[in-house]
């Protein structure tokens, strides 16, 4: 045999080799399944068997929908953190209010009724206003939210103007700065003292 007979038949039984190799290589591939043409995932339901199968559940995620509130200007004001409307009641979460019948002592020691104050700059806030919510947690007919007018947060604006105190660690420092600037209650000296108010039934004329 010549030697190009030679060459021509080793190139031959190599083409042979590779083309078996290759046939097995791709039935091993049909059978394992992810490279098959058979799809990873369905879009028909399939009954789980939680015995002989291991799925991660995948949560989902919920959208939360605002309650947006359009209170009229005879809207029911309770104090400078709550009020009702169409029956409902609001609180806000992050604001802690002022006791409608608060009296605070000025630098003149001239009392103040620094609770109606609160609750009438509340009321002004909302009244004839579009108020965009988000309602925290409910208990009965009391809803707890986080309120919002032109994005500008409610309970931020009150603890900020000393109309309320901060119910929550993200207005510690809006409060801290009222109480130094002695805005709303904390014109009182004894009000910035406590971080509080006492009881308005303790407070002498």
């Amino acid at each position: 045999m010549t030697s190009h007979g030679k060459i021509k038949q080793t190139l031959v039984a190599t083409l042979v080799c590779l083309a078996i190799g290759a046939s097995a290589l791709a039935a091993g591939l049909k059978s394992s399944g992810p490279l098959s043409d058979e799809p990873i995932w369905t879009d028909k339901p399939i009954r789980v068997d939680r015995k002989k199968q291991s799925l991660e559940r995948v949560e989902i995620e919920r959208k939360i929908t605002p309650l947006i509130l359009k209170p009229t200007a005879r809207v029911k004001v309770f104090d400078s953190t709550s009020f009702e409307e169409n029956g409902q009641l609001y609180v806000l979460t992050d604001g802690i209010a002022v006791a409608p019948r608060q009296l605070c002592r000025g630098h003149d020691q001239r009392l103040v009724a620094c609770g109606q104050q609160a609750r009438i700059y509340f009321r002004n806030l909302i009244a004839n206003r579009t108020l965009t919510c988000l309602e925290d947690f409910r208990s009965g007919a009391v809803s707890f939210v986080r309120c919002a007018v032109a994005r500008e947060d409610l309970a931020q604006t009150l603890v900020t103007k000393g109309a309320a105190r901060a119910a929550t660690p993200r207005l510690d420092s809006r409060q801290k700065t009222a109480m130094q600037q002695g805005a709303g209650i904390w014109l009182d000296a004894e009000c910035r003292a406590r971080g509080r108010c006492p009881p308005p039934k303790r407070r002498g004329q």
